[in-house]
């Protein structure tokens, strides 16, 4: 007996298809991650910059504090160097014109005979010859005629012209006791008299 086969085309079971894939949603997942961790580095740097920005403006305000603190500083500083300048300018102008009396006395010292002797010393500014001089005068007493004749070729000799101009002796008169009364007269140069020059020399 032959064994009867049935064939049929269709089949018995459903047809199964394979899983789909996954692989764009995984994609698409990844370009959102990737869009938020861009995000999120654009907003910490925002963020970042800020905090810097603000920080350099504040350093920068310290600095203009600072910077004028120290214009103030040095603006009174240069007033007080101004008025410093100003006052060093006036003493110098007093000491210019400062008429010191101790070198007549120094004068007078070294060029004084021993046996010679002054006083009632006096001395004025005059204006003689368009030129402003001290006029000294002196009352004195010699021991003799010889020692008056010595004591005025003292007084004219070269090395004292420097220091006085016309020495002149008058009033001579004889004492009771022999000696010379005369008076002594002469302008100072004013120079010799400065007190300036006397404190460099």
């Amino acid at each position: 007996m032959e064994a009867k086969y049935q064939t049929s085309f269709i089949p018995k079971k459903p047809v199964t298809t394979g899983q789909r894939s996954s692989g764009g949603m995984s994609l698409l997942l990844l370009i959102s991650i990737l869009i938020f961790l861009v995000s999120l580095g654009s907003v910490a740097y925002v963020i970042l910059f800020k905090q810097a920005y603000i920080k350099s403006i504040e350093e920068a305000q310290k600095t203009i504090e600072t910077n004028k603190s120290g214009l103030v500083s040095d603006s009174l500083t240069i007033e007080s160097l101004v008025e410093l300048d100003s006052r060093i300018n006036v003493a110098n102008k007093l000491l210019s014109n400062h008429i010191a009396v101790s070198p007549i006395f120094n004068f007078l010292q070294q060029a004084t005979l021993k046996s010679v002797r002054f006083k009632n010393f006096s001395f004025t500014s005059v204006n003689k010859d368009s030129t402003k001089k001290v006029s000294i005068q002196m009352s004195g007493q010699a021991k003799d005629w010889e020692t008056v004749a010595s004591q005025a070729d003292e007084f004219g000799k070269t090395e004292w012209k420097k220091i006085i101009d016309e020495p002149k002796i008058s009033n001579l008169s004889l004492n009771s006791d022999g000696s010379i009364s005369f008076i002594f007269s002469a302008y100072i140069n004013p120079d010799y008299l400065i007190y300036s020059n006397n404190v460099t020399n």
